[in-house]
């Protein structure tokens, strides 16, 4: 009887310790957008943080106001573009509302309540950063050029067709192959593949597509796309896709791009979800729900991704299993 209570003990231990580990890991997240955040004053001064309500605008980028916490720490907040003509009311073109149409209750790495997704409000929907009304006081994610990232974020798309960006950094001028692109593109391409595009510090670009078909409407998608800076990688719902060797280029600086240029309506840097930019020009929008978009500075491993159940938990339940099992037969 010492002797089992002795082993469990060893595997609780070993439990605690992994558990550890993954709170080391997790010290490479730079952004972290939820939307469940009710309770912000800073976001619920403009109206209750409540499914069907207006995420709140920023007026065409002219007055700063909350819409999205960044749960990393790092204060890399987000706004929207512009709901309607007038703050008062009327039918929304380039906003979001909250929704509760979620991908899960729980995220599956850390146990956190998810109650909250955002939806396009209208068909020209932009979320973005705007660091110089954030005032990020740690990583600022606006000039940050990372040798190796991770993007994350669950989607459901309401229609497809076209090129449709859940995720996009502005910038021109940073690809060789063509200056009307952006520094990365995290999207959907016309024959419902999925891809994970980025121009990097050389001017090189590159890009993993999914096979066509890959996604259709109606379903909630998990994406993750990881570069090390010699490997890029694309998953979907936590199986690999695709991987490109990016030494094979020939570039000698494979982290990400970032550029000097910028519009009426952009700058070089700036993160966006629900659009994407080429040619300096707003678009690629996307159509359907956005939710637990998440950056880090680090190439994460799949047992490190939010939808993936993080495994301290995975041996908790298997402890508890294992007792459960031992007390039955004694």
């Amino acid at each position: 009887m010492k002797r089992e209570k002795s082993k469990l003990l060893v595997l609780f231990l070993f439990v605690c310790s992994v558990a550890c580990a993954f709170s080391t890991a997790s010290a490479g997240i730079v952004a972290y957008w939820r939307f469940d955040d009710a309770g912000d004053a800073d976001i619920e001064q403009w109206g209750a943080v409540a499914a069907g309500n207006r995420l709140p605008d920023s007026d065409g980028q002219t007055v700063w106001r909350k819409a999205a916490h960044d749960h990393s720490g790092s204060g890399n907040h987000l706004t929207t573009w512009e709901y309607d003509d007038t703050w008062g009311g009327g039918v929304g073109w380039a906003g979001f509302n909250w929704s509760a149409d979620v991908a899960s209750a729980t995220v599956p790495q850390t146990g956190a309540s998810n109650a909250l997704s955002i939806q396009n409000a209208g068909g020209w929907p932009a979320a973005m950063t705007w660091s110089e009304q954030s005032l990020p006081s740690g990583t600022n994610i606006e000039t940050f050029t990372p040798a190796a990232f991770t993007i994350e974020a669950s989607f459901k798309a309401d229609s497809l067709g076209g090129y449709q960006t859940i995720v996009g950094r502005d910038d021109r001028d940073v690809a060789a192959i063509n200056g009307d692109l952006a520094s990365l593109y995290f999207q959907v391409m016309p024959g419902n593949e999925v891809a994970f595009k980025f121009a990097d510090g050389d001017g090189y670009w590159h890009e993993v597509v999914s096979d066509p078909g890959a996604v259709t409407t109606g379903q909630w998608y998990d994406m993750v796309g990881v570069s090390d800076g010699s490997t890029m990688s694309l998953y979907l719902d936590n199986v690999l896709l695709e991987e490109l060797d990016l030494t094979l280029s020939g570039s000698t600086n494979t982290a990400m791009a970032l550029g000097t240029a910028s519009g009426g309506d952009w700058e070089s840097g700036t993160w966006s979800l629900g659009r994407g930019l080429y040619g300096g020009g707003h678009g690629d929008r996307w159509i359907g729900y956005i939710d637990e978009v998440r950056l880090s500075d680090t190439a994460l491993n799949p047992s490190e991704f939010l939808q993936v159940p993080e495994p301290a938990t995975m041996l908790i339940l298997g402890l508890g299993s294992l007792m459960l099992r031992k007390r039955r037969k004694s």
